[in-house]
């Protein structure tokens, strides 16, 4: 009997087993299946990184849209859409929101729309939908022209007037200059408009009118720039050249600051030009000009004179990097510690081997160069070749004592066989010399030439020339064959 009763147990048992194994197949696989569509699910969106289901910017669904192809359709929708505006005393007149003054940042909206917080994320945009606010902002000049646009045949319209940041009167420091109420089209209105336009893209109606306009940006959102202008100048910036150390002050630091148009989302900038001209104003204290040495040998080549001394140039070459670095830093909130980096040119030194005896005169002749003596003293002139006299002396009358001539060293600049002179006496009346012959000009308008209508020479005093040196006819006419154009001119007392 127990052995009956067991058997038909067991025979019960069987069954059992067999819709056990059914269900827990069904379920494996619907579990399989399931996993292989969340699989298929998350490798679709995640490719090219979607934006995920549930996803609007504004009202606008962009599930399954990569964050270029939501950029493209924003920068679209910003000049493929307008809002048109109709009412008191304005007649109707369609604009996109750029022409608006809507200044879209399509690439950080496309960013935000296809962000993932975290691997949920896939899982819980199934059951929930997310809005992206369009990342926007507003040019109050665009605007309030639009206000006074619209509004510019009623009467009494005037714009209003947005608030400014500016450095205060000392250089130190930042002040705000209070905004001023308008009044013309409603500058809110348009701002709907131009909103709602980008929100649904589609084209939108609205009516305007004509009212008191308050300036776009308020007091606080402006004192909220000129704290945040004034935080930037607590950043140090230092630049070092070996020993040297060159420290932005106060003022300079102000200058470094750009205060952009007031708005909600704008901040201080960098002045990267006012950066650079503090850069290069102190690397002038740091750069030496190359100087090449010039000396006087004799034919035995024992230097007699040095003319100039040696000096190797140094000059800075990060000048443009250390202006980026600065204003990178500076606008970042961050202090800059940088140095000049600096490229040393050494000086040469060139030897002029002079005539025997020319270091004795005025001039330090090479042997057989040529040039002329002018002779302020005894008021003669004289043609050298190395330091030998080849031409006169011939005397000469120099510059009266209000128009003296000119001295120094110079050469031979331009050359006139017969030439027109004009200028100005001491009086300021005007003088003509027609026909000067044998002109030789070596500085501006001092020459050497014939003075036909002069009886004597050698002498100076009143009665002298305008600045000029005049010598009889014959002998400028020796020197005006004998010198070329270059020679030098030395003339001394």
């Amino acid at each position: 009997m127990k052995m009956l009763f067991n058997r038909a147990v067991l025979e019960a048992q069987i069954p059992m087993s067999k819709k056990a194994k059914i269900t827990i197949a069904v379920i494996v696989t619907a579990l399989v299946a399931l996993v292989a569509a969340f699989a298929i699910y998350v490798t679709y969106y995640a490719i090219g990184k979607k934006a995920l289901p549930g996803t609007t910017v504004g009202e606008v669904k962009v599930s399954g849209m990569t964050s270029s192809q939501i950029q493209k359709q924003l920068e679209a929708a910003q000049t493929d859409y307008k809002a048109t505006f109709s009412g008191q005393g304005i007649a109707e007149k369609s604009f996109t929101p750029q022409e608006i003054g809507y200044r879209l940042d399509a690439k950080a909206t496309a960013k935000n729309a296809t962000e993932r917080n975290s691997a949920f994320s896939y899982v819980s945009s199934l059951f929930s939908s997310r809005q992206v606010d369009i990342v926007h902002d507003i040019d109050p000049a665009v605007t309030n022209k639009l206000s006074q646009d619209l509004s510019k045949d009623i009467p009494g319209s005037k714009p209003a007037t947005e608030p400014v940041v500016k450095a205060n009167a000392e250089g130190t420091g930042f002040e705000v200059v209070p905004g001023k109420d308008g009044f013309g089209a409603d500058t809110q209105t348009l701002i709907a408009a131009a909103n709602k336009v980008m929100e649904t893209q589609q084209d939108q109606n609205s009516s305007i009118k004509v009212s008191p306009v308050k300036p776009l940006a308020s007091q606080d959102i402006a004192q909220q720039m000129a704290n945040a202008a004034a935080k930037l100048t607590e950043n140090k910036v230092t630049i070092t050249a070996g020993e040297k150390t060159f420290t932005a002050d106060q003022k300079a630091k102000v200058s470094f600051v750009k205060i952009p148009t007031i708005s909600k989302t704008a901040k201080p900038e960098a002045n990267q030009q006012a950066v650079g001209e503090w850069v290069n104003k102190n690397k002038e204290a740091v750069e030496v000009k190359k100087v090449d040495g010039k000396r006087f040998v004799n034919s035995a080549g024992k230097v007699l004179k040095t003319e100039t001394e040696p000096k190797d140039g140094v000059t800075v070459s990060n000048g443009e990097k250390l202006t980026q670095e600065i204003s990178k830093n500076f606008a970042a909130g961050k202090d800059s510690s940088v140095s000049y980096e600096t490229q040393v040119e050494k000086a040469s030194v060139k030897d002029k081997t002079i005539a025997d005896g020319a270091e004795n005169l005025a001039y330090m002749a090479a042997p057989g160069e040529k040039w002329i003596d002018i002779n302020l003293s005894n008021y003669s002139v004289t043609g050298y070749e190395g330091a030998t006299v080849v031409k006169g002396p011939v005397a000469m009358v120099p510059g009266a004592p209000a128009t003296p001539t000119i001295k120094g060293n110079f050469a031979v600049e331009r050359k006139y066989r017969s030439k027109t002179m004009r200028g100005f006496n001491t009086d300021g009346s005007r003088y003509v010399s027609p026909d000067v012959p044998y002109a030789m000009f070596f500085s501006g308008g001092y020459a050497l030439h014939g003075a036909p209508w002069r009886g004597s020479f050698g002498w100076g005093g009143p009665g002298g020339s305008h600045g000029c040196v005049n010598m009889p006819v014959g002998g400028a006419r020796d020197f005006y064959d004998w010198a070329p154009i270059g020679t030098p001119v030395i003339s001394h007392s």
